[in-house]
């Protein structure tokens, strides 16, 4: 039995950094839920409201997976081993982490693009997405199929994510892996997407363009595949990183 328990604990240790991570950021989550539907309800008295206001809170949702991934290992990976948690442990742990992270949030994504489209359709405004132009998701199967992909996403940043955080902890340069690791993120974010690119001015004017005419369902294998690839790096990193004593 003890043996039965102690395989189990990694994925003890993973759900319990989730529902962990749950209630760290719930106010977080709540406050862009409330934004997102108070805001555009404060524009609609003085001007028709025509983008979505959920589309920017899912966005902002990407950058705090990533820093989710990344803080958590970074700032527990010592504390863990010192208390005798093994490097595999930690690392099943964050996987199984970032799976059930990223499905929670990717379902909070859609059902926030349903229930905001019911809402639009009350006070008969337009739910478009994108900046410049905005696309407009005409119905609950179109917004539905818009927010599909979110899932994926957030376990991309996730991984992305957790991946820069263990390259910085296994070496000083780590820092290094960004080089790859962002245009690499945002070009596969793109090609998910039927919106158009988002992200820093001179970081959309590289990915601009990667995505046309190139079938979503390409984008989500290459997607899955980079995400795979980056937990396995990520993994190799923590088995091999070693723990730093604290500076004095």
């Amino acid at each position: 039995m003890s043996d039965l328990s102690l395989a189990a604990r990694r994925y003890r240790l993973g759900l319990g950094m989730f529902t962990e991570g749950v209630k760290y950021f719930a106010g977080w989550i709540v406050a862009a839920v409330v934004l997102a539907f108070l805001v555009p309800f404060i524009i609609g008295q003085w001007a028709d409201v025509s983008q979505s206001g959920w589309y920017h809170a899912a966005n902002v949702g990407k950058i705090c997976t990533a820093i989710v991934g990344g803080g958590f290992l970074y700032t527990m990976m010592p504390t863990m081993i010192a208390q005798g948690v093994t490097r595999r442990e930690l690392a099943t742990a964050t996987g199984l982490f970032g799976l059930l992270w990223s499905a929670a949030l990717g379902l909070v994504a859609i059902a926030g693009f349903l229930v905001e489209h019911a809402y639009y359709g009350l006070l008969d405004w337009t739910q478009g997405i994108d900046q410049d132009t905005p696309l407009p998701l005409e119905s609950y199967g179109h917004a539905f199929e818009f927010a599909a992909h979110y899932p994926l996403v957030f376990a991309l940043y996730f991984t992305g994510g957790a991946l820069v955080s263990a390259a910085i902890y296994r070496s000083d340069s780590g820092w290094l892996v960004l080089i790859p690791v962002i245009p690499i993120g945002l070009a596969l974010d793109d090609l998910l997407s039927s919106s158009e690119p988002w992200g820093p001015g001179w970081m959309v004017r590289f990915v601009t363009g990667l995505a046309d005419d190139v079938d979503p369902w390409i984008g989500a294998v290459l997607t899955a595949a980079f995400i795979v690839l980056g937990a396995w790096i990520t993994r190799r990193l923590i088995l091999d990183s070693a723990i730093r004593a604290k500076q004095a």
